[in-house]
C-alpha cells in the first residue's frame, strides 16, 4: 500500500482564508493506492473460531467535548418532545434471533441484508445466517476473511450491501492508536488501516472476497462506512490539531473494488468543523434501487451551542468531490448550516459535562454510555420521484434543567432537486414517558415509511427495567413529527451491563429485496454475556386483506352526555383497497352494535368513520371500557383490527398544581420567578381562574392565570410576583389552584421543600467554646483554631494517607461537650455522601486532650487529593442542627475544610509530586496548570456542590505541563470543585464564581 501526504502549501491553494461568516473548500490532505488481495470463498477454508474475551475492547480513551458550563439552550424541556407513545397497532417483529453471545465490552453490532443471506460482524468476528435465521457460517474470527485481514482482529466492524453492485461490505480498523506510554509513539503510524473486504458476488459464503489495506497515517477511530455510486465514505473520529494529518473523511475508489482491482483512496479533513473532542459525523449512504448521481457526496454533523466555539444549535452539511481523473481537483466544502432560522429546534446532547457515564441502570449498575456526540449509524439516503430523503438520529437531554433523561432527537431531511439545499421535513425528540431511550438506529423504506430501533432503560426502584431493545416509527403519511406506531419490546435483558460502555452503535438496514423490510440489530444483557439481538419487522402491507382501527377521535374523557358521537378512524394495511365491510363497537358488558362502513380506503390510506348510533356515557365519574373493532371477511390480520379504551364522563370542574419546577435546590439562589404546572383533571376547558402560592408559611401570593387549560392538558405558569430565596437555608413551598366549584380540592395543592446551599455551613455560633479548637491527622496539627462565622478553610493544609494501613486515627479538642463527624469526598463530587463518612456523631470526651477516634479507608479508595470535612458541635434536644447533615448550618459548632492525598504506601506517585495551580480572571475565566512528571493523558471534571458534573474533558500534556482553559462565564454564582487526574488519582481545587 502505497500512502503520499500532500505539502501543506497544496491545501492552501486549493482553500482560501476566510471569516466566520464565509465558507471554506479544501482540497485532499492525502491519497494512496491499494492493491486487492484475493481470499478464497470462505465455505472452502479452515475457519477460525471467534474468541470473545472478558475485557474492554478499544477502550473508549477519546477525549470528551469541550463543554462551557451553563452556555446554550434550551435552558428548559425540549421544543420538538413527543410526550405520549404511538398507539397504532403494529406487527410483531417477523424475526427474532441472537446474532452473537460474547463477554468483552462494547460489542459494536453491525448487519446487513443480502438477498438470501444475514451477515452480522462484532469486535472481533461475524457469522453469516439465511434470512429464516437459520446459521451457515458459525461464529468466526474476523481474520478467517484473510487476504489484508489474516492476523487482524483490532474491531469496530461495519457490514454494509452494496445493493448497486450486489456485493457485501466487511470493515474493520487497523493500526496502533497514538498513545506514547504504551507503544503508539507517533500519530502517524505506517499500520493505521482501514480494511475493507468485498465480496466477489452476493453470496458471502461461496463467492470469494477481495481485500483491501487502506493506509490512513493517523489511526482512523470510529470508522462509518456509507455507500454512494462514485466511492465508499468513510468519516472518522480523528485528531484535528494538526490539519497537515487530520483526515476525518476519506473515499474508496468503488469502481474498480468492485471488479477486484488496484483502487485509490483520497483523504480530506472537515473544514468549519467545532467538535471540542469525541465526535462522529456521517456521510449519507444509499439505499434503494435507483442510485444517486455521483459527487456532491453530504457529510453531516450536529453542532451544539453548549459546546465552546458554537453560538447556535445547527446541523451542518458539507459537500465531497472526488475526481478520479484527477485526485487533486477534488475538494470538501461546507455547503449548509441549518439553524433554529430554518426551523430547527434547539437541542441539547450533552450529558455529566462530556463524560461516559451518564444513564442509570437498576440495582445500583455502572451508569451507562449515552453515546454522545455521535450521530448514530446510519444516516439512510433515499431516492423518491419528488425528492430525496436522508433520515437519521443522536441523543438528547430532554430537560437540561432537571435530571438528566435521554431521548432520541430524529430527523428526515428532504432534498426537492439535485444540488439543492437540504430542508427539515420533520423533527422529532422521542421520549414518550420516564425512561432513558437511546442507542437509535434509523432506516426508511421504499415507501417512505420510518423505523426506528433504540435502547431503553429505567433505574426506578418501583418498576425497574433493565436494557430493553424496542423499535417503533412511522408511516409516511402519519402526523408529521411523531413516532406513531406503538413500541414493540425486541427483547429485555435479565442482568445489567457491569461495566458504563453500551454498544457504541446499533444498525438497521433495509432488505434490498423488497426495499421495505428492517433488519435492526443492537446489544442486551445475559448474566454474564453481552449479546447481539436482530430483530426483523416491516411497516409496509404485508397482506392483502387487512384492516384496522388506528384511532378512536371522539368521545374522549371529558364532560359527557347521554348521546355522544363514537368516531374512530380506519387504515387499511393491507395490498387491496377495501370497502362495505363492518364496524363494531361494545361498551362495558353491553351488546355488540355492528355497522357498515360503505367508503373504499385505498391501500396505506385511512379514513374516518362515525357509527350512527349514539352511546350514553351521562353518569358523571363513571368509566367506561370501550371496544372497536374492524370485522372484514378474510382478514389475515387480526391482531390490529381492535383497540380497546377507558373513557371517563370528568366532572366539569377540577383542577390542580402538580409540579413547582422553579426554583430548586442550589447553591445560587436570589429573587427568583415560582414557577408551576398546572393540570386540568376535569371535563370543561377553564380560563381565567385563580391561583397562588406562599414560602414558609408566609403572605400568601395570589394572581389570575388568563391561558386557556384545556381539558386532559397541562400548561407552566410563572408568577410575577418573585421571591427572595437568597439567605442560606430551607424554604418550604406551597402551590395552589383556587378554582370556584372545584370538584375535588385534595389535588388542588403541591408542596415543595428546597434549599439556598452551597455547602459552605456559615452562620454557626462557637461563642460558647463549641466546635473544634484542635485538629491532629497525620501531618496536620492545627491548634487554637479561631472561629468567626463556623466555618474555617483549611484546604491548604495537607496531609498524606496510606491506603495499606488498615487504621487512622485523627484527634479533635473542643472547649465544650461536643460531638464529632468526619468525611472525606472519596469522588470528588463536591458531595459528601452517607457512604463516604468516617466517623459519626462521636463523643469529644476532653476539653485538654485531644479526643481519638479510629477509621479505616475504603478499600477501593481513589488516589489522590481529596478534600476532608469535620464537623463539631452541640445537637442537644433544643439546640437546631445536624451534625451528620455535613452542609447544615448548626446552631452551636463549626465546620472545617481539609486537604488529604491518599497514597499506596510510602512512595509517591508522580501525580501526587504533581502541582496543580488554578488562576482566574475577572470574566470568570480560569486557567488550569498541572505540572508533573507524568505523560499520559488527564482528565478534568468540574462538579457544582450538589454533586453535578459540569464538565469531564481529556487533557494532554504540554511540553512541560497539562493545560486546559475554563470558561465559567455562563454558569451561575457559586462554588465548584474542580479536579485534574487519572481515573484513580487526581489533584482537587475549588474555585469561586462571581
Amino acid at each position: 500500500m502505497l500512502k503520499n501526504y500532500f505539502f501543506l502549501f497544496l491545501v492552501l491553494f486549493l482553500g482560501f482564508h476566510v471569516s466566520a461568516q464565509e465558507k471554506e473548500l479544501l482540497g485532499p490532505i492525502s491519497q494512496g493506492v491499494a492493491k486487492p488481495s484475493f481470499s478464497a470463498p470462505l465455505s472452502a477454508k479452515e475457519l477460525i473460531p471467534a474468541i470473545s474475551e472478558r475485557k474492554e475492547v478499544n477502550p473508549k480513551n477519546r477525549t470528551a467535548n469541550r463543554v462551557v458550563p451553563g452556555k446554550g439552550y434550551p435552558k428548559g424541556a425540549d421544543a420538538a418532545l413527543q410526550e405520549k407513545k404511538g398507539t397504532i397497532p403494529v406487527k410483531q417483529a417477523i424475526l427474532s434471533f441472537d446474532a452473537a453471545n460474547l463477554f468483552h465490552t462494547p460489542t459494536d453490532p453491525t448487519g446487513a441484508a443480502g438477498p438470501n443471506h444475514y451477515v452480522n460482524a462484532y469486535n472481533s468476528g461475524f457469522s453469516v445466517f439465511d434470512k429464516q435465521g437459520n446459521v451457515l457460517l458459525p461464529p468466526t474470527d474476523i481474520a478467517s476473511l484473510g487476504g489484508e485481514f489474516s492476523g487482524e482482529r483490532l474491531g469496530d466492524p461495519i457490514v454494509l450491501y452494496d445493493q448497486f453492485a450486489d456485493r457485501f461490505i466487511i470493515t474493520q480498523f487497523a493500526g496502533c492508536p497514538y498513545n506514547p506510554t504504551q507503544g503508539c509513539p507517533n500519530k502517524v503510524d505506517p499500520t493505521n488501516a482501514l480494511l475493507v473486504a468485498i465480496s466477489r458476488g452476493p453470496d458471502p459464503v461461496n463467492d470469494g472476497w477481495y481485500t483491501y489495506r487502506f493506509a490512513t497515517g493517523t489511526f482512523p477511530d470510529y470508522p462509518k462506512f456509507f455507500v454512494w455510486s462514485d466511492g465508499y465514505y468513510v468519516t472518522t473520529n480523528q485528531d484535528l490539531d494538526d490539519p497537515a494529518i487530520s483526515e476525518v473523511v476519506f473515499v474508496l475508489e468503488r469502481e474498480k473494488m468492485i471488479r477486484g482491482e488496484a483502487a485509490r483512496h483520497v483523504g480530506f479533513p472537515l473544514p468549519g468543523v467545532r467538535n471540542n473532542g469525541f465526535y462522529s459525523p456521517a456521510a449519507f449512504n444509499a439505499t434503494g434501487s435507483e442510485p444517486p448521481p455521483p459527487g456532491n457526496m453530504p457529510v453531516i454533523y450536529f453542532q451544539d451551542d453548549s459546546w465552546m466555539g458554537i453560538n447556535v444549535d445547527h446541523l451542518k452539511i458539507w459537500l465531497v468531490n472526488v475526481d478520479w481523473n484527477n485526485i487533486g481537483n477534488s475538494t470538501i466544502r461546507e455547503a449548509q448550516e441549518i439553524t433554529p432560522s430554518e426551523g430547527l429546534t434547539p437541542f441539547k446532547s450533552t450529558f455529566d459535562g462530556g463524560g461516559f457515564s451518564n444513564l442509570s441502570q437498576p440495582f445500583n449498575k455502572p451508569e451507562l454510555d449515552a453515546l454522545q456526540g455521535a450521530l448514530m449509524y446510519p444516516t439512510s439516503f433515499r431516492r423518491f420521484a419528488t425528492h430525496n430523503s436522508v433520515v437519521f438520529n443522536f441523543v438528547v437531554d430532554v430537560d437540561p434543567g432537571i435530571a438528566e433523561h435521554a431521548g432520541i432527537r430524529w430527523y428526515e431531511l428532504r432534498q426537492y432537486g439535485e444540488n439543492q439545499a437540504w430542508e427539515i421535513y420533520q423533527e422529532g425528540t422521542y421520549a414518550p414517558d420516564d425512561s432513558d431511550r437511546w442507542c437509535g438506529s434509523m432506516n426508511i423504506d421504499k415507501h417512505g415509511n420510518i423505523g426506528m430501533g433504540f435502547t431503553l432503560v429505567n433505574d426506578s426502584p418501583e418498576s425497574p427495567i433493565l436494557p430493553t431493545l424496542k423499535f417503533t416509527g412511522r408511516y409516511f403519511n402519519d402526523p408529521l413529527n411523531k413516532m406513531t406506531l406503538q413500541e414493540v419490546t425486541l427483547v429485555e435483558s435479565t442482568s445489567a451491563s457491569e461495566s458504563n460502555r453500551y454498544g457504541d452503535y446499533a444498525h438497521t438496514s433495509i432488505d434490498p429485496v423488497d426495499n421495505e423490510t428492517f433488519w435492526y440489530n443492537a446489544e442486551y444483557f445475559q448474566p454474564g454475556s453481552r449479546l447481539n439481538r436482530v430483530g426483523v419487522f416491516k411497516l409496509a402491507p404485508q397482506f392483502a386483506k387487512d384492516v384496522g382501527i388506528t384511532a378512536i377521535t371522539s368521545p374522549v374523557s371529558s364532560s359527557l352526555t347521554a348521546s355522544e358521537d363514537l368516531t374512530v378512524t380506519i387504515r387499511n394495511f393491507g395490498t387491496e383497497a377495501q370497502s362495505n365491510f363492518p364496524v363494531i363497537f361494545q361498551v362495558n358488558d353491553d351488546e355488540v352494535v355492528t355497522e357498515t362502513f360503505s367508503g373504499t380506503i385505498p391501500s396505506t390510506e385511512q379514513a374516518e368513520f362515525t357509527f350512527s348510533e349514539k352511546i350514553d356515557f351521562s353518569t358523571s365519574g363513571e368509566t367506561y371500557d370501550l371496544f372497536v373493532s374492524t370485522a372484514l371477511e378474510g382478514d389475515m390480520n387480526p391482531e390490529n383490527d381492535s383497540l380497546k379504551v377507558e373513557i371517563t364522563n370528568l366532572p366539569p370542574n377540577d383542577i390542580g398544581v402538580t409540579q413547582i419546577v422553579h426554583p430548586e435546590t442550589g447553591s445560587n439562589l436570589a429573587t427568583e420567578n415560582i414557577t408551576v404546572v398546572i393540570e386540568n383533571f376535569g371535563g370543561e376547558a377553564q380560563t381565567g381562574f385563580e391561583v397562588g402560592y406562599t414560602v414558609n408559611g408566609g403572605t400568601p401570593v395570589t394572581e389570575i392565570v388568563s391561558e386557556t387549560l384545556e381539558v386532559d392538558s397541562q400548561l407552566t405558569y410563572s408568577f410575577n410576583n418573585p421571591y427572595d430565596f437568597s439567605a442560606n437555608g430551607r424554604y418550604t413551598i406551597v402551590a395552589s389552584t383556587f378554582l370556584e366549584n372545584d370538584s375535588d380540592t385534595a389535588n388542588d395543592a403541591t408542596v415543595e421543600t428546597i434549599a439556598q446551599l452551597d455547602c459552605i455551613p456559615q452562620g454557626s455560633s462557637c461563642a460558647f467554646g463549641d466546635g473544634i479548637n484542635s485538629f491532629y491527622l497525620e501531618e496536620i496539627v492545627n491548634e487554637n483554631i479561631y472561629c468567626d462565622d463556623g466555618y474555617n478553610n483549611f484546604l491548604g493544609i495537607s496531609t498524606r494517607l496510606d491506603i495499606t494501613r488498615e487504621v487512622h486515627q485523627v484527634g479533635v479538642v473542643s472547649n465544650s461537650s461536643n460531638e464529632f463527624s468526619m468525611w472525606i469526598d472519596f469522588n470528588d463530587n463536591a458531595v459528601f455522601e452517607p457512604e463516604e463518612q468516617l466517623v459519626r456523631s462521636g463523643d469529644i470526651t476532653s476539653s485538654s486532650a485531644p479526643t481519638v477516634f479510629e477509621f479505616s479507608l475504603p478499600e477501593n479508595a481513589t488516589l489522590g487529593e481529596h478534600i476532608l470535612r469535620a464537623r463539631a458541635g452541640d445537637v442537644s434536644p433544643g439546640y437546631d442542627g445536624n451534625l451528620n447533615d455535613p452542609c447544615n448550618v448548626m446552631q452551636y459548632g463549626t465546620t472545617e475544610d481539609y486537604t488529604v492525598v491518599l497514597v499506596d504506601g510510602i512512595k509517591e506517585s508522580e501525580i501526587q509530586q504533581g502541582d496543580f495551580v488554578i488562576t482566574s480572571s475577572e470574566e470568570d475565566m480560569f486557567s488550569l496548570n498541572f505540572t508533573t512528571p507524568y505523560q499520559r493523558p488527564l482528565w478534568v471534571t468540574v462538579h457544582d456542590m450538589l454533586g453535578q458534573k459540569l464538565v469531564e474533558a481529556m487533557v494532554k500534556k504540554g511540553a512541560t505541563a497539562y493545560s486546559y482553559s475554563l470558561d465559567m462565564s455562563y454558569a451561575a454564582s457559586g462554588v465548584y470543585l474542580v479536579r485534574m487526574g487519572t481515573r484513580d488519582e487526581g489533584k482537587v481545587k475549588r474555585i469561586i464564581v462571581q
